[in-house]
C-alpha cells in the first residue's frame, strides 16, 4: 500500500508506527502482523486454550481432586454476553470482550485453570428482518426492470446493468420509500459483502453461514484465548442448544415463574371459571398448549396460571413485540400509560356561520349513523397522566397546523367497548396505538379505519362536553407547542395548575383580535371562561401555576427556560403536598385522589386506558414500533419473593459488579422491572416447548434464550465436539432426542440420580457433570452498561429460580463498562471512525489494537479508543522486538560477575513493576496494568542503562527484564510476548502457560532522618494506628492534635514546630500509605548521601553534566549534603525542603 501525505488518523492514512521504509510496505506494522500470523499458527498447532476436567484432555490441575465439583477450586470462568451475528463485530465489541481477555490470560499465569468460551447469538427478529427486507427490494428491482425492458438498449449504451439482483450506489425509490434508510443491499455492501454475493442473503439461513465463522475468524486474528471447541450458535438450526433451550424454559414453568397472559382455549375473560374448566375440559380433549397433564397439575395446583393481555411495544410489520434487541433505537423504551380523556364534540350546537364546522359536520354526518341505525358520537380525545385535574377545565388545546383523522377502531368487546358506536378525533399516530390496544385476538391486530382526515385548524372552536369540567360547554383553542411525537395532538386545559395551559390561555385573552384575524377564535370562546381552582398547594394556594409564573418572571409561552422550570415545580408540589378542594374526593391528598379520579371516569365511560411509547422506538425493519395489547407468554420478573432473593444476593459478599456506580443501577433496575414478553411469532430461535405441536408455535425472543447458557458452555465440547451448528456427532456420540429433561436436571446437579432409561451410559453422564460441577458458578461476566437493563439482571433472576438452593452456582461478578469512542468522539461511519475489529487489525495489527483497548478507560464512562495509541504501540512493539533479537543476538555489549548496586537498584526496580501490574488486573485496571507492565517497564530499563553509564548493562538483569517483559505484558499484547518467548529466548514452554514472576521489591524508601525528623517518628510511634477499608494501616483522623500535644515538641520555635508538624503530615498520609509501618522505624536501612555518592554517574549523565564546554570556560560539578549542613552557596535556604527519599536540588553558578 503506497503513503501518500500526512500520518493524520481520520484521513485514512497508515499508522505512524507502520510508516514505509521503501517500496511502500510498512515494514514496522507489517513484520508485527507477520509475527502474529506465526504465533497464532503456533496456538492452533499446541492447543493451549483447550482446557477440560475428567475428560479427553486433561490439564495440569493444581486441585487435588479436580472432579469433585468442590467448593475450593482453583479454576476461573469468565464470558462475554454472544455478540447478535447480523454483521461484524467492531471496537465497541472488542473493547469489552478484551476486560475478559486481559483477566484470562493473567490468571493463566497466576496458576488457575482457565475457561474462556465464546458463542453467537443469532436469535431474534433482525436477521429475518433484514432478510425479508433484503428480499422485498430484489422484488422491487425485478418489477422496476421489468418496466424497464423497452429501454433495455439505452442502458445498454450508457454501460448501465439490467440485472435485477444488482443495485447502483444511489439511493432508489424504494430508499425514499423508507424514510430515507439505507437500503439492505447498501448496508450487506458496507459489510464488506461481495456484490455478487449479496443477494444470498436474502435467506436468512445464509447469514448463519456467513457471520458466525467469519466473526470467529475475526477473534482468533485478535488473538482471544478462547476455547473455541465450546462454540455455539443459537436458534434451532442447534438442535442441542435448543433442547437447551427449552429444558430451561420448562424449569421456569414448573417453578411458577413464567405465566400465561392468554391461553387460546379460553378466549372468555371470567377469571372465576377458568381453572375449573381448564381441568374439566382438559380431561377430555389435548391441550392446545402442549403442556403434558402431569406439568399442568403442578401449575394448577399452585394457583400459579393467569391469562390475559399486557401492553407491549409492538413492530406492526412484524405484528409482534419488539424487544430491545430488535430495535434501530429506543432501546430500554417501554410503555407509558395514559388516560385518555373523552370530549364529546356537541355536534348540535356547531356554529353552522362558522366554514370550518359546517364542513367538519357534513363529513360527520356521513358518518354517523352504525348499522343498526344508531348514532355514532365523536370525541376530542387527551392524553393525560393527571386525571385528578380534570375538574379544572376551561378548554382544551390543538395544534392548529396538525392533521386529525377521525377514527373508528374495530369493534371489540375490549377496554375500549363504546368505541363501535363512537369516533375519535386524534392525530394518525395515536390513532395506531388506539387501533392495536382495541385487538380481540392474537391473530386479529386491526389498523384503524380513517373516516376523514381534517386539520387542526378545523377543529378549533369546537363546541366540546369535558368530563367533570364545572363549565357545561368548553372550546378547543389553538397552541403552538403541542407535540406531534406523543399523546394525541389534543390537550386538556388546567390554568390553575398548568403553567403552559395558564400562559397559553392569557397569551391568548390578551391577542384575541390578532387570533381572530388569524384562526377566527371568537371573545365567548376564550373570555368567559375564568380559572377554576381545584388543588390547595401549601406555599402556592390555589392557583399553583399562576404564583409560579409570577414568581419566576415567566413573558409567555415562548419563555421555555422559565416555563420548564414553572412546570416541574408545579408538578412536583402539586402531585406531592397538593389536596384537592372540589369533587368527592376533596381533602384527600393528590396522591391518593389521582387513582381514584381515573377510576370513576373508566367506569362512567368517560376515559379509557391509552398506551404508547415512552419515546420513539424503531425496529431494525425500519417501521415505528406502536404499543399494543397482545396476548404472549411473559417471565414475571419483579416478583416480590423472587425480587427480593436476587436484590438480597447483589448486596452480599458473594456478588460483587465492581463499581458502586454499577451496583447502583443494578438495584435500580431491580425496583422498576416487571414482567417481560419472552415470546415471538416472527424471528429466528427456539420454539416454545409446550407450544411446539401446536399449530401456531410461538418462538422464545432474544434476550429470554440467553440467561443460563453459560451453563451449556461447560460441557458443550463433549455434546457439539467443536461444531458451532450442532451438526456432527459429538466425543459422546450423543443425539438431540437424547437431551431430556431428567438427562439436563443430572448433569446440572439438579438431581443426584441418574435418569432412567436415558440413552447416555452413566459414565458419560457423570462426565458430563463433572464438567459443570468444576467450572461453574461463572466468575466473571464482562458487558456493556446499557445490559444492566436487561440482559445482566434477567442472568441474575434466572440463575436463581434455576438452582434456587444453590446460591454457590450463581453469578459471582459483572464487569461493566461505559460505550467506546473513537478519537473521543462517537463511532459512525459517516464521519469515518467507524471500525470493525477487521479494519483494525489490518490497519494497527493485533497486538497494537489490544494496547489501544487497554487504554482507553477502565470505569462506565465511555472509553475512547485512540488512533494514535495504536499507532504508537506499533513503533514500542517494533523497537521492543529488534531490542531482543539483537540481545539473543549477541549485537549488545553487556557484562557478567556479581551484581552492583545499580544491578540491585534495576531488580527491584522491576519487581516493583511486576508488584503493580499484577494488582491493576486483578482489579480490573488494564490501563494501569499496561502502564506498570510496558511503560514502566521501558523507562526503567533505560533508566538503568543510563545510570550503569560506561560499566554496560548486566547480562542476567537485561535478561530477566526480558522475560519480565514478556510475561507481564502477555495478558495484552500475547502475540510479540509469544514470539519473544519461545521464537527468541527459545524457552521450552509457551508464554501463555509460564508462571507469574516471583520477584520482590523492597519498599523501604533510601532515606536518612536527621534529629528533628527522629523527635517527630518517636511521637508517631505512639499513635494508635487503625485498620483501612482494604486492610492497610492507616492514621487516625486526630494524629495531628497529638502531635502538637507531645511533649518532645514543646522547646521547638515556630518555624521548627511548623517543620516538624509538616513532617509529621508527610510520614503519616504518604509514607505509611507507601511503606507500611516501616515509614515509621527511626533509622532507615541505608544512608541516603551513600547511595547517592554510589549512583553519581547516574544523575552527572541524567542531568547532562558529563558535557563540558570547550576551552574548559565552564565545569559542572555535582556535591551532596545534608539539610543539616548548609552550604555556603545557598542563599535560598533550599535544604527545608528536602524530605527523606525526596532530596532538594539547588543550582548555582560561580
Amino acid at each position: 500500500m503506497p503513503h501518500t501525505g500526512t500520518s493524520e488518523a481520520k484521513s485514512g492514512a497508515p499508522p505512524s508506527g507502520a510508516l514505509p521504509a521503501s517500496g511502500g510496505s510498512f515494514v514496522r506494522r507489517d513484520k508485527l502482523m507477520r509475527i502474529e500470523e506465526d504465533v497464532q499458527r503456533l496456538w492452533d498447532k499446541t492447543r493451549p486454550y483447550e482446557v477440560d476436567v475428567c475428560s479427553l484432555r486433561r490439564p495440569r490441575f493444581v486441585d487435588s481432586e479436580p472432579c469433585n465439583g468442590s467448593s475450593v477450586k482453583n479454576k476461573f470462568f469468565c464470558s462475554f454476553p454472544y455478540p447478535y451475528m447480523n454483521g461484524l463485530l467492531h471496537l465497541g465489541h472488542g473493547f469489552t470482550l478484551c476486560k475478559a481477555e486481559f483477566l484470562a490470560r493473567y490468571y493463566r499465569l497466576r496458576g488457575k485453570n482457565v475457561l474462556w468460551p465464546f458463542a453467537l447469538h443469532c436469535t431474534g427478529m433482525p436477521i429475518l428482518a433484514c432478510a425479508d427486507r433484503l428480499k422485498r427490494e430484489i422484488e422491487a428491482k425485478k418489477k422496476e426492470h421489468e418496466l424497464q425492458e423497452d429501454k433495455k438498449e439505452d442502458q445498454q449504451e450508457e454501460g448501465g446493468s439490467s440485472d435485477p439482483t444488482k443495485f447502483s450506489s444511489a439511493k432508489s425509490k424504494l430508499v425514499a420509500k423508507t424514510g430515507g434508510l439505507k437500503s439492505q443491499w447498501e448496508i450487506m455492501a458496507a459489510l464488506g459483502v461481495p456484490q455478487d454475493e449479496i443477494a444470498r442473503f436474502a435467506d436468512a439461513n445464509y447469514w448463519l453461514d456467513y457471520f458466525p465463522p467469519r466473526c470467529k475468524k475475526n477473534l482468533i486474528r485478535l488473538g482471544v484465548a478462547v476455547d473455541w471447541r465450546r462454540s455455539f450458535i443459537t436458534t434451532d438450526r442447534n438442535p442441542f442448544y435448543s433442547a437447551f433451550v427449552r429444558w430451561q424454559f420448562m424449569k421456569l414453568m414448573l417453578i411458577m415463574f413464567l405465566r400465561i397472559c392468554l391461553c387460546p382455549l379460553l378466549p372468555s375473560p371470567c377469571g372465576w371459571l377458568r381453572l375449573t374448566l381448564y381441568v374439566t375440559m382438559f380431561i377430555f380433549f389435548p391441550c392446545p398448549c402442549g403442556i403434558s397433564f402431569s406439568t399442568f397439575k403442578i401449575l394448577q395446583a399452585a394457583g400459579k396460571i393467569s391469562f390475559g393481555t399486557r401492553p407491549t411495544v409492538i413492530s406492526r410489520r412484524e405484528l409482534q413485540a419488539c424487544a430491545d434487541h430488535d430495535r434501530l433505537s429506543g432501546e430500554g423504551i417501554g410503555p407509558q400509560e395514559y388516560t385518555l380523556i373523552k370530549m364529546r364534540i356537541k355536534t348540535e350546537q356547531m356554529d353552522a356561520s362558522h366554514a370550518p364546522h359546517a364542513e367538519f359536520k357534513a363529513a360527520w354526518e356521513k358518518h354517523s349513523s352504525t348499522n343498526e341505525g344508531q348514532s355514532r358520537q365523536i370525541f376530542l380525545v387527551a392524553a393525560t397522566l393527571r386525571p385528578e385535574t380534570m375538574y379544572g377545565q376551561t378548554n382544551c388545546y390543538v395544534l392548529p397546523e396538525g392533521d386529525a383523522p377521525p377514527l373508528t377502531p374495530k369493534p371489540s368487546k375490549s377496554t375500549f367497548s363504546l368505541a363501535d358506536v363512537s369516533g375519535f378525533a386524534c392525530m394518525g399516530r395515536s390513532a395506531l396505538n388506539m387501533a392495536y390496544q382495541a385487538s380481540g385476538g392474537a391473530d386479529e391486530l386491526p389498523t384503524p379505519h380513517c373516516l376523514h382526515r381534517v386539520s387542526g385548524q378545523a377543529l378549533l372552536g369546537l363546541p366540546l362536553a369535558a368530563p367533570l369540567a364545572s363549565y357545561d360547554t368548553v372550546f378547543a383553542l389553538p397552541m403552538q407547542t403541542i407535540s406531534l411525537e406523543k399523546g394525541t395532538g389534543v390537550v386538556t386545559s388546567v390554568p390553575t395548575d398548568s403553567p403552559d395551559d395558564f400562559t397559553t390561555l392569557e397569551y391568548i385573552r390578551s391577542k384575541i383580535e390578532y387570533f381572530n384575524k388569524l384562526y377566527g377564535i371568537k371573545e365567548e370562546w376564550v373570555l368567559p371562561f375564568q380559572p377554576v381552582e381545584i388543588i390547595e398547594v401549601p406555599g402556592l394556594g390555589r392557583q399553583a401555576a399562576p404564583t409560579l409564573c409570577a414568581q419566576l418572571g415567566v413573558s409567555g409561552p415562548k419563555d421555555t427556560q422559565r416555563l420548564q422550570q414553572a412546570k416541574e415545580e408545579a408538578y412536583r408540589r402539586g402531585f406531592y403536598e397538593g389536596v384537592m378542594t372540589v369533587g368527592p374526593f376533596a381533602g384527600r391528598k393528590v396522591q391518593e385522589a389521582k387513582a381514584l379520579v381515573r377510576e370513576q371516569l373508566l367506569q362512567e365511560g368517560s376515559a379509557c386506558v391509552y398506551y404508547e411509547p415512552e419515546k420513539k422506538v424503531v425496529a431494525r425493519s425500519g417501521d415505528e414500533c406502536v404499543v399494543g395489547l397482545l396476548p404472549q407468554w411473559f417471565i414475571s420478573y419483579g416478583e416480590a419473593e423472587w425480587r427480593q432473593q436476587v436484590e438480597d444476593y447483589i448486596s452480599g459478599e458473594d456478588f460483587s459488579a465492581f463499581s458502586p456506580q454499577a451496583q447502583h443501577q443494578f438495584a435500580f433496575v431491580l425496583s422498576w422491572l416487571k414482567e417481560w414478553a419472552c415470546s415471538r411469532s416472527y424471528g429466528l430461535g427456539t420454539f416454545l416447548p409446550w407450544t411446539v405441536n401446536t399449530d401456531n408455535p410461538v418462538l422464545i425472543e432474544s434476550l429470554s434464550d440467553s440467561t443460563i447458557y453459560m451453563a451449556y458452555y461447560t460441557v458443550a465440547y463433549l455434546i457439539q465436539g467443536g461444531d458451532m451448528y450442532g451438526q456432527s456427532v459429538g466425543p459422546l456420540g450423543l443425539k438431540p432426542e437424547d437431551l431430556t429433561e431428567a438427562f439436563f436436571d443430572y448433569i446440572f446437579l439438579l438431581s443426584d440420580t441418574p435418569p432412567e432409561g436415558s440413552a447416555v451410559s452413566v459414565d458419560n453422564l457423570n462426565l458430563l457433570r463433572s464438567e459443570f460441577a468444576y467450572w461453574y458458578p461463572l466468575d466473571l461476566r464482562v458487558s456493556g452498561k446499557d445490559l444492566i437493563f436487561n440482559h445482566l439482571t434477567f442472568c441474575l433472576y434466572c440463575h436463581t429460580a434455576v438452582w434456587p438452593k444453590q446460591q454457590e452456582l450463581w453469578p459471582r461478578a459483572f464487569a461493566c463498562n461505559g460505550m467506546v469512542l473513537v478519537d473521543s468522539e462517537k463511532m459512525s461511519k459517516s464521519t469515518g471512525n467507524f471500525l470493525t475489529i477487521e479494519e483494525s487489525i489490518e490497519k494497527f495489527s493485533a497486538d497494537a489494537t489490544r494496547i489501544a483497548f487497554a487504554d482507553a478507560g477502565d470505569s462506565l464512562d465511555d472509553a475512547n479508543f485512540q488512533r494514535e495509541t495504536a499507532n504508537a504501540a506499533i513503533t514500542r512493539l517494533y523497537l521492543l522486538e529488534g531490542l531482543v533479537a539483537d540481545f539473543v543476538a549477541g549485537k549488545i555489549e553487556l557484562r557478567d560477575g556479581p551484581l552492583s548496586a545499580a544491578d540491585e537498584l534495576f531488580q527491584n526496580e522491576i519487581g516493583l513493576c511486576v508488584q503493580s501490574a499484577a494488582a491493576a488486573y486483578e482489579a480490573m485496571q488494564n490501563r494501569e496494568a499496561l502502564k506498570a507492565a510496558f511503560y514502566e517497564l521501558t523507562i526503567k530499563r533505560d533508566q538503568y542503562k543510563q545510570l550503569v553509564g560506561d560499566e554496560k548493562m548486566h547480562r542476567d538483569m537485561l535478561r530477566m527484564w526480558i522475560e519480565a517483559q514478556a510475561i507481564t505484558l502477555c495478558p495484552i499484547a500475547p502475540h510479540i510476548c509469544e514470539y519473544l518467548w519461545s521464537c527468541l529466548l527459545k524457552k521450552e514452554n509457551l508464554v501463555v502457560d509460564a508462571a507469574w514472576p516471583q520477584l520482590t521489591y523492597d519498599s523501604a524508601l533510601h532515606r536518612e532522618y536527621g534529629p528533628l525528623q527522629q523527635r517527630v517518628l518517636s511521637v508517631l510511634q505512639r499513635v494508635p494506628l487503625v485498620q483501612g477499608l482494604q486492610g492497610q494501616v492507616e492514621a487516625p483522623s486526630d494524629f495531628m492534635q497529638i502531635v502538637k500535644d507531645a511533649p518532645e515538641l514543646e522547646d521547638l520555635d515556630k518555624n521548627q514546630k511548623k517543620e516538624a508538624l509538616a513532617f509529621a503530615s508527610y510520614q503519616m498520609r504518604d509514607e505509611l500509605k507507601a511503606c507500611g509501618r516501616s515509614a515509621l522505624e527511626l533509622r532507615l536501612p541505608f544512608s541516603e548521601k551513600a547511595l547517592l555518592e554510589a549512583h553519581r554517574r547516574f544523575l552527572e549523565v541524567s542531568l547532562e553534566l558529563t558535557c563540558q564546554l570547550p576551552q574548559s570556560f565552564l565545569v559542572y560539578t555535582l556535591e551532596f549534603r545534608s539539610s543539616d549542613d548548609p552550604s555556603p552557596l545557598d542563599s535560598t535556604n533550599c535544604r527545608t525542603l528536602a524530605k527523606p527519599g525526596k532530596p532538594s536540588i539547588f543550582f548555582t553558578s560561580v
